[in-house]
């Protein structure tokens, strides 16, 4: 049972994918028709002639018009006009004639088959003005009466869709009596097969809209660089290497300003520095240790261990102040004075876009 569901439910799928001849949904089509109109249930009855002794041409040609809304894919509505031809009674004594039009209003309802191939139905009511006419020898009296009424149709057809305009219908239309006994003498019903062709309006595919140009971007990291400059007066206390409280907010600063490039990738330069006073192995051990310092405390916060370091200290060497302190002889000046030579450098490269700006300098040695 299930295996028989599935496959019911794949061949009704792919039904649904197919093309339909039907037009597309919101829009309005006209056309029109032209077949074979057949009488049936013909007897002409009426007190005054009483025609029927001779044959009756039940077979004529019928025509139409139709005036279509298409609401969607599977439901439109038709506004139509029928002739439904003029039907001769013949006899040797007795002649006559019956002949209707009229104007019809159903709902259509089609389903797809095949590319560009549907089947649909109609039905509706048909509002017609019937007509006969007598006449008799040797008497030669004469009749003539016509009426008007409703009756139902249906219709069964295939449509096929010639282009997106265009489209061709086969179809069959049996509508119940037409006419009147009591009125004009004859009521009866009628089929018609005709072949119809239609054009549908606004079926026009839109203009392709063709993308916008998409600007290629070269998105390949680009190496950036990125050097701060960290007063040790600020990071240190005296003759110390340990970081101070205000000097781990410093570092936490600078790491922050790190996000903008991404060490991982790339590698981190730390350099100590001292003034010239003191002796030049005790100035470059304790600017190895700073250096040491501010890198592990880096490391602490988030940059990988794996990343490559360069840790080194330098001592007393690449002043900043050159000769600008040569003149200071009392100590305590001149220690002030040095103090821009008291430093740690970090240099951070790594393989990402970054803003660089230089940081302001707010460490003192």
């Amino acid at each position: 049972m299930k295996k028989t569901t599935i496959a019911v439910a794949v061949a009704f799928s792919g039904l649904t994918t197919l093309v339909q001849a039907a037009p597309k949904d919101d829009t309005w089509y006209l056309g029109s028709k032209l077949g074979w109109s057949r009488y049936a249930s013909t007897g002409m009855k009426n007190d005054y002639i009483g025609i029927g002794d001779g044959p009756t041409h039940k077979n004529q040609i019928g025509a139409g018009a139709f005036l279509g809304y298409q609401a969607n894919q599977y439901l439109g509505f038709e506004l139509g006009s029928d002739w439904f031809g003029r039907m001769p009674y013949k006899g040797d004594t007795k002649n006559g004639a019956f002949k209707a039009y009229g104007v019809q209003i159903g709902a259509k309802l089609n389903y797809p088959i095949a590319e560009d191939l549907d089947i649909y139905t109609r039905l509706g009511g048909v509002v017609w003005k019937a007509k006969t006419k007598g006449y008799t020898s040797p008497e030669a009296k004469r009749l003539s009466e016509n009426d008007t009424g409703v009756s139902p149709f249906a219709a069964v057809g295939l449509e096929y869709a010639l282009t997106e305009n265009w489209a061709t219908r086969f179809d069959y239309q049996w509508t119940r009596k037409i006419g009147n006994f009591d009125s004009i003498g004859a009521a009866p019903n009628n089929g018609m097969l005709s072949i119809g062709v239609s054009y549908r309006f606004n079926q026009e595919k839109p203009p392709e809209t063709l993308p916008e140009p998409v600007t290629k971007i070269d998105l390949e990291p680009v190496a950036q660089t990125q050097h701060f400059e960290l007063k040790s007066d600020v990071l240190f206390g005296f003759n110390q290497w340990t970081l101070k409280k205000e000097g781990e907010e410093e570092l936490n600063k600078l790491y922050s300003k790190l996000a903008n490039v991404n060490p991982q990738e790339g590698s981190v330069t730390v350099l100590g520095f001292s003034d010239r006073i003191g002796g030049d192995k005790y100035n470059q051990l304790l600017s190895q240790k700073r250096a040491q310092s501010v890198a592990d405390y880096l490391i602490s916060k988030g940059i990988s261990s794996d990343t490559p370091f360069v840790i080194k200290g330098l001592g007393k060497s690449n002043p900043v102040t050159g000769s600008k302190c040569n003149e200071v002889k009392k100590r305590l000046e001149l220690v002030n004075c040095l103090a821009p030579d008291r430093r740690v450098d970090v240099k951070v490269t790594g393989n990402k876009v970054v803003i660089t700006q230089p940081a302001e300098s707010v460490f003192n040695y």
